[in-house]
């Protein structure tokens, strides 16, 4: 498993090489001035935790790339840091995966897969659209004032833990249970060391497709659980273990997750040769259908904030936002 991990980050990070033409102008802001919100990363977690408080598309891109900066260099969360110093770091780390370049994670402290969870971090429009269906969410089919369980599978920085740390208190709920679940163990560290110190939650070492190493760490009923282990659009879904992770939690829990919220509540993938969607929900186990597991079929489109939403169109309320020259040069989830 680990040389598959390996072979699919080198993959991933070739495939991020070659994608820029020509160099960015390093002294552009990564957000438009505007859209920017002064001010330490704590201070904009706890306003944006109040209960019928605004959360502008503005307060998620702020909270964002304040996470990154925060997620390099650990302390500056309490602080409050300029959108100059953090557009540096982000060039500085962007770069480091373009043709030519002899940087590395290494040069900024990253080791293991830490590189490659920054990078999806690092696609602010997708981000910032996931973060806020997450972190956003109007109302959960239970009560949460007696107590909210959240759980990230596959966590690697933490930040959709976070959105649930915000959806839980926005929704005024007792006592908060928050668990992400990572495999690479370097991954894990750091990010629970961040989310300790933010008081958002724990991260576990573990392998999420074997739900038995995490379940028993939360206790009662699963408020809400996310899962964004979805490939690129050009690869299996068998490459990635978004569905053997889904098996493994409802084999293992499944009179616990009656009345869950799931992220994503639904992903469509397509089987091209017949143009077949097949659907994976709640209903299913979010399992591809047998007819269709031993041919190849590709993600397309999630349910995001009640709507189906094509990978391609997902963060499309957020470019306004983020210079068209920064655009062009962000790393890219889907």
């Amino acid at each position: 498993m680990g040389e598959a991990m390996a072979k699919a980050q080198q993959t991933a990070t070739q495939r991020f090489r070659i994608a820029p033409v020509g160099r960015p102008d390093r002294s552009a802001p990564v957000l438009r001035p505007g859209a920017f919100r002064p001010g330490p990363l704590l201070s904009d977690i706890e306003r944006m935790s109040r209960p019928g408080g605004a959360l502008a598309d503005e307060d998620v891109l702020s909270l964002l790339v304040k996470y990154f900066h925060a997620y390099i260099y650990p302390g500056s969360e309490a602080h409050a840091v300029s959108l100059s110093e953090i557009s540096e770091l982000f060039w500085r780390f962007c770069g480091m995966w373009w043709e030519g370049t002899t940087d590395r994670p290494d040069d900024l402290g990253l080791r293991g897969a830490t590189g490659g969870a920054l990078r999806m971090l690092a696609d602010l429009p997708k981000t910032g659209h996931i973060f806020r269906s997450i972190a956003g969410r109007p109302a959960m089919p239970v009560d949460v004032t007696g107590g909210y369980v959240g759980l990230d599978l596959g966590t690697g920085t933490g930040i959709l833990l976070l959105a649930a740390y915000l959806q839980a208190r926005r929704l005024g709920a007792g006592q908060l249970e928050l668990l992400g679940v990572e495999y690479d163990t370097v991954l894990a560290e750091r990010t629970g060391l961040l989310l300790g110190r933010m008081g958002v939650g724990q991260v576990l070492a573990a392998d999420a497709r074997a739900a038995v190493s995490y379940i028993d760490k939360v206790q009662g009923d699963i408020t809400f659980v996310a899962n964004e282990t979805i490939p690129a659009m050009n690869q299996r879904m068998q490459s990635e273990h978004f569905s053997a992770i889904h098996a493994s939690l409802f084999e293992a829990a499944a009179a616990r997750l009656r009345q869950t919220v799931f992220f994503p509540e639904v992903l469509v993938a397509v089987e091209p040769k017949s143009d077949a969607s097949v659907v994976l929900s709640r209903q299913n186990r979010f399992q591809v259908p047998k007819y269709y597991r031993n041919v190849n079929v590709y993600p397309r489109a999630v349910i995001v904030e009640g709507r189906l939403t094509a990978l391609t169109r997902l963060g499309k309320d957020f470019p306004r936002l983020i210079p068209a020259q920064v655009r062009r040069f962000l790393p890219r989830r889907w």
